[in-house]
């Protein structure tokens, strides 16, 4: 009976020695999560920070074509803006537009594939974490 009492004991603490394993390992993991969400946050950030820079210097040179416009409107009140501005000006204004509609396209797309890329290796982390975590047998 005292025997059986013993073999009892030892498989209780084993079973709560597995617990707590177990236990420690998933706090390993949520702590291993969280800081792959914290430098997701912060890819994100840094998204919104080139975001808003982008927009600053669209509008920047949108304020710029504009002081063109009035200044060429300004040099002859009674005229329509296209009429005020001879074909130099306004094939410079086109080619201006044009120019600042590319590169911010262009800038959008390279950090979008940026982020992408980004966005995948912490998929790969999380799925390596996962992997390490909860092995397939």
């Amino acid at each position: 009976m005292k025997k059986l009492d013993i073999l009892g004991d030892n498989g209780w603490l084993k079973q709560i020695e597995g617990t707590e394993a177990a236990l420690t390992q998933k706090m390993l993991d949520l702590e291993n999560e969280k800081d792959l969400f914290s430098k997701q946050k912060g890819y994100l950030e840094e998204e919104l920070d080139y975001r808003k820079q982008a927009l600053d210097q669209a509008y920047m040179k949108i304020q710029e074509l504009e002081a063109t416009l009035y200044s060429a409107l300004q040099q002859d009140p009674g005229r329509r803006a296209s009429e005020s501005l001879n074909e130099v000006q306004r094939e410079d204004l086109r080619a201006a537009v044009e120019k600042v509609r590319r590169q911010i396209l262009r800038q959008s797309r390279e950090f979008d594939s940026q982020i992408l890329h980004e966005r995948m290796e912490l998929l790969q982390q999380a799925q390596q974490v996962t992997h390490h975590t909860f092995p397939s047998h």
